[in-house]
């Protein structure tokens, strides 16, 4: 029997915390004078490298510009199309229109929510140079299904796995089954340095030209995009520790998933086989014909009891971004005479449907922190919070 939800009386423990040695870290890199790009970036660069298992490792200033730099090696521009998924955070769409590229929105996989690779074929088109695939929460999408359409018409694959370090396919690092892999260090992430990204790839060609583009005043148009010495020496002590905290997430999202087995309408995202996620959330589907209240209002109770479950992000195609009110400075790249593609016709993105995606963040998507310090007790208390709040407004 499920006992009343009780409001929860401590904070839910912060992420991340940092130590001795982080400050050790920082106190090294004054002590050098040299706060950028030098000695610390290129022994992060080669660590991360090694621990991803790619060949070369480029540090940059965030994960968007990782992005950006991506798409600009790959000389993806006016004209090109870049598939992309409509539920994920708004930089691996944004960053397309960067490069005066059109975003074409291509629905998911109702069991993993990221990218479906037969909505993914259904997108190519001869202007089609590139898709975006993102490891939503740490969950490994279904990579292989996309790079085999990546394959089948020679465009490019791009892997954002900002979410995703130290999470495999088939013991295979995700980020290295595209040409490009991009991982963000944010203060959030798994990997936390506040601010910072990383570019892994296997091609000498396009390690060089990232190389070039992110420091600006080569004969190509380049940018500042250039790591700190700062975050590179978090990310190498950072590095140390990852694979034990992904651990503890790892067991954290089984208590989840072990609370909810006999609970009506509420569930955990489950992994595709062969896959090890390392859950920088946890993904709960939850379902409103089964309950009188919706999800809006079930993350109002629980949050009133002082959980911290939050509601996921809405569909990218809704987001001013691509539906701005006032035409930019720069233009909006689907309506410019140089593409002639299907984006063409439209003002912008929000008239077009994509249901899965629509569904879930309208509907059913909501998230819970596992990362360290969270233990165990603090996952059952949550999770019990939300089934008896569930069960009190079940129909």
């Amino acid at each position: 029997m499920i006992a009343k939800a009780e409001c929860r009386k401590d904070p839910w423990p912060q992420w991340p915390t940092f130590g001795d040695r982080e400050k050790q870290a920082l106190v090294r890199v004054i002590e050098s004078n040299q706060l950028f790009a030098a000695d610390e970036v290129r022994a992060f660069e080669a660590e991360f490298a090694a621990y991803t298992g790619s060949t070369y490792a480029r540090g940059v200033g965030n994960a968007t510009q990782g992005l950006h730099l991506a798409l600009a090696s790959l000389d993806i521009g006016v004209g090109d199309e870049v598939i992309v998924t409509p539920y994920s955070w708004i930089s691996s769409a944004s960053c397309v229109l960067m490069q005066n590229a059109v975003p074409i929105f291509a629905d998911c996989d109702p069991q993993t929510m990221a990218l479906s690779p037969e909505a993914v074929e259904a997108c190519v088109s001869d202007r089609t140079k590139a898709i975006i695939l993102v490891h939503m929460f740490g969950y490994v999408a279904d990579v292989e299904g996309i790079a085999t359409v990546a394959k089948k018409y020679n465009v490019k694959l791009i892997e954002d796995a900002s979410h995703a370090h130290g999470a495999d396919f088939d013991g295979r690092r995700v980020g290295t089954f595209g040409d490009i892999g991009v991982f963000s260090l944010h203060q959030r992430k798994s990997l936390p340095v506040g601010d910072g990204g990383m570019v892994i790839t296997d091609q000498a060609e396009i390690d060089e030209r990232i190389y070039r583009l992110r420091s600006f005043g080569h004969n190509e148009l380049s940018y500042n995009y250039r790591m700190t010495e700062f975050a590179a020496a978090l990310g190498r002590i950072r590095l140390t520790v990852l694979d034990d905290e992904n651990k503890q997430r790892v067991a954290n999202a089984d208590v989840v998933r072990q609370c909810l087995e006999n609970a009506p309408g509420l569930s955990t995202i489950t992994p595709l086989p062969r896959t090890h996620p390392v859950y920088y959330r946890v993904l709960l589907d939850f379902d409103p014909k089964q309950h009188s209240i919706n999800l809006t209002q079930l993350i109002e109770k629980l949050n009133a009891l002082n959980y911290p479950f939050e509601r996921t992000w809405m569909p990218l195609h809704r987001h001013p971004h691509f539906n701005p009110e006032h035409v930019p400075a720069r233009g909006c790249p689907w309506q410019w005479p140089l593409y002639e593609g299907a984006m063409r016709s439209h003002a912008g993105y929000g008239t077009l449907s994509f249901p899965i995606a629509e569904d879930f963040c309208d509907n059913r998507g909501f998230e819970l922190s596992v990362h360290p310090p969270v233990s165990a007790k603090d996952v059952r208390e949550a999770i019990q919070a939300l089934i008896s709040v569930a069960k009190d407004n079940a129909r």
